[in-house]
């Protein structure tokens, strides 16, 4: 297998499943950027400005195709992909994969697209890439779902349920180990952007509602993103400035590490009702497994795939999007008991290690990738 893994985005610090197919995945040529790719790996930056082919290209583009930079980059990424051999491509995010249907289609190649959340739900998105979500159903080898919410969604849009592959992410166990012991005060540790569907103001909501009855308990919030001065400013008049702390973009190791101290994992993800990012919603957060594997007890929302992994009562508590008091509650039940927490948390890691491992990811999409080229 030859194989081409894309991304949409240059930098994927907080997209660790693409950081993990990049590790675990043997690829011929890594694409990042866009419209269809800016840079690759090996070859470098998509620069057509600095040769007479890429200004002839250009030109053409611009004055009669009208694709501008996307005309340019397609030429080119078929040039490298040509020069390495690929015989497979896997495209994160549906707009990544609609981009590349002319390449794959000149090369001949079949091109699998894994979904990850707001490409299969955000409605604003969705509208703008109607026509591209059509030819790519029609075109694409494989569509990769990691939810069956995000299943049932893909249907809904057109795209063919016999080439729909519901496959869940997976973490290292070997990474993710199993947490020794739990603090005698409670440390709640949320992971993630700091965007409208993973809300993590109202996180810090509950939280300070939990602290009236948990006085020693203190909160993490890593990430970041456009809501980070809204929580901040929260957790300051909330009198909590010194009692939450927000520690940015954590390696994976220092999650890991984070993971080892705290009591509950807490995410309360919401589908935004507001705005441009109206519709959007998770995929099932990496985050959230990687707490589970390391025997964390989960306290989130019933939102996505979230309700799918985590089993209320059994390795956490589910409470409704933007029901703050039954988070608080559940945040409470567990902070007061090390007892409860780690029965939830041996709940979650035997679930993570049944289901969620990064060998089981991998192996799932060797095994897509494989069926599409044959």
């Amino acid at each position: 297998m030859k194989l081409a893994i894309t991304s949409p985005a240059v930098s994927v610090y907080s997209e660790t499943f693409i950081l993990m197919q990049r590790e675990r995945l043997p690829h011929s040529l890594y694409l990042s950027g866009g419209p269809v790719a800016s840079e690759t790996e090996p070859f470098g930056p998509i620069a057509p400005q600095r040769s007479v082919r890429g200004w002839v290209e250009s030109a053409w583009a611009f004055g009669v195709t009208g694709e501008k930079w996307k005309g340019p980059q397609t030429a080119e990424v078929i040039r490298r992909m040509r020069k390495v051999g690929v015989n497979v491509v896997l495209a994160n995010y549906g707009p990544s994969g609609a981009s590349l249907i002319p390449v794959c289609r000149r090369l001949g190649i079949p091109l699998v697209t894994h979904f990850h959340g707001y490409d299969a739900h955000q409605k604003k998105l969705l509208v703008d890439c109607a026509s591209d979500y059509a030819l790519l159903a029609r075109e694409g080898a494989a569509f990769i779902a990691v939810s069956h919410g995000m299943v049932k969604a893909l249907t809904e849009l057109g795209f063919p349920e016999e080439k729909i592959h519901l496959l869940r992410y997976g973490v290292d166990p070997d990474r993710f180990i199993q947490k020794a012991d739990f603090p005698c005060d409670p440390l709640f540790l949320g992971v993630g952007r700091f965007t409208d569907k993973k809300a993590p103001y109202l996180s810090l909501m509950a939280f300070a509602k939990a602290r009236e009855r948990l006085p020693t308990a203190r909160l993490v919030l890593a990430g970041e993103g456009e809501l980070l001065e809204v929580a901040k400013n929260i957790a300051l008049v909330s009198g909590l400035k010194d009692i939450v702390d927000f520690p940015g973009v954590l390696s994976p190791d220092q999650v890991s590490a984070y993971l080892q101290k705290a009591t509950a994992f807490v995410q309360h993800s919401i589908e935004p009702l507001f705005g441009s990012r109206v519709g959007d919603r998770e995929g099932t957060p990496v985050a959230i497994l990687e707490a589970m594997m390391t025997g964390v007890p989960i306290i989130a929302t019933r939102h996505a795939g979230i309700g799918e992994v985590v089993e209320h009562g059994q390795n956490g508590y589910l409470v409704d999007e933007r029901d703050v008091s039954a988070m608080a509650e559940a945040m409470i039940a567990v902070g007061s008991s090390r007892e409860l927490a780690q029965r939830l948390g041996s709940g979650a890691r035997k679930r993570a290690i049944e289901n969620f491992t990064a060998d089981q990811y991998i192996g799932g999409l060797r095994e897509i990738l494989e069926r599409a080229i044959d």
